[in-house]
């Protein structure tokens, strides 16, 4: 029993030993959170194990835990690392005289204790921390970036100085959003650019700033700014969407569908993007394609009205008219005052001459949505059919409000035009 018992202590000591080495060659070859996670499994603990585990907390920044490990190293060996206690103490004692200045609310006298800090420990990060998070408190972002970054250039394996950045950036970030929600572009631009300035790898940041840059049509640099977002991000399938939108609007339709595909292969179900795939290629005349892709929607989503408006474009530039009042009445039966559908429905009806059908469906598109001029519109051609000609004057008099249909309507009114259009009524 003895000889077993003394085999086993001899095994977890040579076990011991054998990680303790591995933790050293980490701590050497600069991994330091892998040597934490790993030294943390050592059960057996000796002067060795304390003053590596001292030196790796100190690295980490972690310093209760370093002072807790060098403080075990002391008691078995007080002359080997008094030096080194001390100096950590020192350094642990002036950390804490200047949080309690900042927690007393003496912000200014907190940021001159952490300059002399700094100038003390100047290649300690915790202390450029300290001096970061003083002028954080401050509210002077500007010059608590240039000590997170400091500290974060010193000591990388830290995640809090990242994060710190991250915050600031964030703040900005949100001054943005408000400006864009109060439609004031260009001072959301500034917030958008100061947070992409504190820390560039704010995707976030990226993506507002290629919203306002879409929203004012300047589709190159929406384009530029997006891409670049997704560089960081690349699993944003609503951003691959709005670059191929992009492209669309610049008319590389090509490079168009490679962001849409892209945004589909990344989310499958995504039908905001086949929808946009199913318009490139009817712009293309590449119908049955267009038409696939509608039909793929509907089976994701048959609630989708927009895919049923294609659909139904797409067969009446076919002269499919009967089809395409078919998936109106289909699109009816989900959404049953969907007004673009119930406009649409008005104008093949009148290009059937069914214009009784076709007022009828332009006034149910009305009356979901009032003065909706693309129905005004359909409902001047229903009255001319049926010889309303003071209704029809009417319907075409406020298409004109429409920059679109001014001309058109215009056109209609005109004695000339008009008497031709309603000679069938003499």
């Amino acid at each position: 029993m003895i000889i077993l018992l003394n085999i086993f202590l001899l095994t977890a000591l040579l076990f011991s030993d054998s990680t303790l080495n591995e933790v050293e060659n980490l701590y050497f070859n600069n991994k330091y959170n892998d040597a934490r996670i790993l030294i943390e499994t050592i059960d057996e603990k000796n002067e060795s194990y304390y003053y590596l585990a001292y030196q790796i907390y100190y690295k980490l920044d972690d310093l209760n835990n370093a002072n807790k490990n060098l403080q075990k190293a002391l008691e078995i060996n007080e002359d080997k690392y008094f030096e080194e206690g001390d100096k950590l103490g020192q350094l642990i004692n002036d950390l804490k005289n200047v949080s309690k200045t900042l927690s007393s609310g003496f912000v200014n006298e907190a940021i001159e204790e952490s300059e002399k800090l700094v100038k003390r420990y100047s290649n300690n990060s915790i202390c450029y921390y300290r001096l970061g998070y003083a002028y954080k408190e401050n509210k002077d972002y500007d010059n608590a970036i240039l000590n997170f970054n400091k500290a974060k250039e010193l000591n990388p394996f830290n995640q809090l100085y990242q994060d710190e950045i991250t915050n600031i950036s964030n703040i900005e970030l949100l001054k943005g959003k408000e400006m864009y929600d109060m439609k004031d572009y260009q001072q959301a631009l500034n917030h958008f650019d100061k947070a992409l300035e504190y820390d560039p790898e704010n995707s976030a940041a990226m993506f507002r700033t290629g919203n306002i840059y879409y929203v004012i049509k300047d589709y190159v640099k929406a384009a530029e700014v997006y891409e670049r977002g997704l560089k960081i991000s690349d699993r944003n399938y609503k951003v691959c969407n709005l670059i191929g939108k992009c492209y669309v609007a610049l008319s590389e339709y090509d490079v168009a569908l490679e962001f849409f595909k892209k945004a589909v292969e990344i989310k499958p179900d995504y039908v905001g993007a086949i929808f946009e795939m199913a318009k490139v290629y009817k712009n293309q005349n590449q119908i049955e394609e267009s038409i696939s892709s509608l039909n793929e929607i509907i089976l994701i989503d048959n609630k989708y009205s927009k895919a049923y408006e294609l659909l139904m474009d797409i067969e009446v530039s076919r002269n499919n008219l009967d089809t395409a009042i078919n998936y109106g009445n289909s699109a009816l039966t989900i959404s049953p005052d969907a007004y673009t559908i119930l406009q649409r429905l008005s104008s093949v009806y009148n290009q059937k001459e069914m214009y009784e059908k076709g007022r009828d469906f332009a006034k149910s598109s009305l009356k979901s949505k009032r003065n909706y001029i693309p129905a005004l519109f359909e409902l001047g051609i229903a009255e001319i059919g049926l010889c309303n000609k003071v209704a029809a004057k009417d319907a075409f008099t406020k298409c004109k409000r429409d920059r679109q249909y001014r001309k058109v309507a215009n056109d209609y009114l005109k004695q000339e035009n008009f008497d031709y259009y309603t000679k069938h009524c003499n």
